[in-house]
């Protein structure tokens, strides 16, 4: 098995070719799932339904999105209950959707192998196999890493990051989901900080992989 195309994408990779802003479902799944979660049932309906996302109280999508819903979304969620209870929904939601990688996407030998390989080469072998489906989750953004002292992962044109200014970041799906992931493939104590972002002016979305 070639290790670095296990990540199997949530949609035909053809889509790549026909829309480079179309990203997978769980984002949007995910996110209303957390809402449930935090606000239960039908609190968590009557904030979509104030918020002109009605539909999603009985249909989630079963097929790859346009990234500007996930963004509408995300705005609606900062509008209704504020950026701060938004970002902690987000961050939730990016653990579940990493979850359902865990359980769906990356098979268990793998999952097996990146444990039990030194901590540099499964995080290297980890992150190439994410940016090579990253068009699923970043649609028209860009996804890059490095490895080094410092490792880290970098979204140019983040989803999470568009259409708002604020003094702290704000890709807190992101966050949520890249930590999930390292915590169970990598090392359990792993943790990711965003350290800059475009909302706050800078050029790009950074996130900090700390073991």
């Amino acid at each position: 098995m070639n290790v670095r195309h296990w990540i199997r994408a949530s949609g035909d990779a053809s889509a790549v070719l026909t829309s480079a802003a179309r990203i997978g479902p769980n984002s949007i799944i995910q996110t209303v799932n957390a809402l449930r979660e935090a606000y239960g049932a039908a609190e968590a309906d009557a904030i979509l339904q104030r918020g002109d996302h009605s539909h999603l109280m009985t249909t989630l999508p079963s097929e790859m999105i346009d990234e500007q819903e996930f963004l509408t979304l995300i705005q609606m969620l900062r509008d209704q209950i504020g950026i701060a209870a938004a970002g902690q929904i987000l961050r939730r939601s990016g653990q579940l959707t990493a979850g359902y990688l865990l359980k769906h996407r990356i098979p268990r030998p793998v999952q097996l192998l990146l444990k039990i390989l030194p901590r540099t080469a499964a995080l290297r072998v980890l992150l190439s196999a994410i940016s090579k489906h990253a068009w699923t989750f970043v649609g028209s953004g860009t996804f890059r890493f490095t490895i080094s002292e410092q490792s880290l992962i970098t979204i140019t044109d983040c989803i999470e990051s568009r259409e708002i200014t604020s003094e702290r970041p704000v890709c807190f799906f992101y966050t949520g989901a890249f930590e999930r992931l390292l915590q169970a493939l990598i090392n359990m104590h792993a943790q990711v900080c965003e350290t800059t972002c475009r909302a706050c002016g800078d050029r790009q979305c950074r996130f900090d992989i700390v073991f």
